[in-house]
């Protein structure tokens, strides 16, 4: 057989295969969520409020905003709007604690323990009816550099890390019963 009687003949079956993948229905879709959304159905747009900073740590509150519009608009079960949405999400950051968690031989700290709490509301705009409120918590260990600047560069990358599991964790809150 010819160099390109072979190449139409692996083409050929290479199309049968991914005819029979997706024929057999194996099951996999592309999703966010549960495929039916836990509100009513006149509920289809969710405006996210900025979230309110009750803490001394600065521009938490706009990376946690920022992380849940994107979260949202990444979403396909309520559109995003800036305001007058069917429902209000608002977020308050009621706390961040940094605690000593190790030593060192020499009694230097070694690592901290970071922990924030973030406190959310899910409400109906018109009605103020409270659909659900859920207070979060994370926390997480990193390690006290020797430099000041490389233990708030540590301190930094844990909040992130912290903020990132708790906007997952928001997102997915909505289809939690309460």
């Amino acid at each position: 057989m010819s160099e390109q009687g072979l190449h139409k003949a692996f083409s050929s079956i290479g199309l049968g295969l991914l005819g029979l993948v997706i024929a057999s229905g194996c099951g996999y879709h592309f999703g966010g969520g549960p495929v039916e959304s836990p509100f009513d159905p006149d509920i289809k747009t969710i405006e996210v409020r900025s979230a309110v900073n009750n803490t001394n740590v600065t521009g938490i509150e706009v990376e946690l905003t920022n992380g849940l519009r994107e979260e949202f608009a990444l979403g396909a079960r309520l559109k995003p709007v800036r305001s007058g949405g069917d429902v209000i999400l608002t977020t308050l950051i009621n706390s961040y604690q940094d605690v000593p968690a190790s030593y060192k031989a020499d009694g230097k700290e070694l690592t901290r323990i970071g922990t924030l709490e973030v406190v959310c509301k899910l409400q109906k705009s018109q009605t103020k009816k409270p659909l659900w409120e859920k207070t979060l918590s994370s926390s997480l260990t990193y390690l006290v550099a020797e430099t000041a600047a490389g233990t708030l560069a540590n301190r930094r990358r844990a909040k992130s890390t912290m903020i990132r599991e708790s906007i997952t964790r928001i997102e997915r809150a909505r289809y939690d019963n309460f």
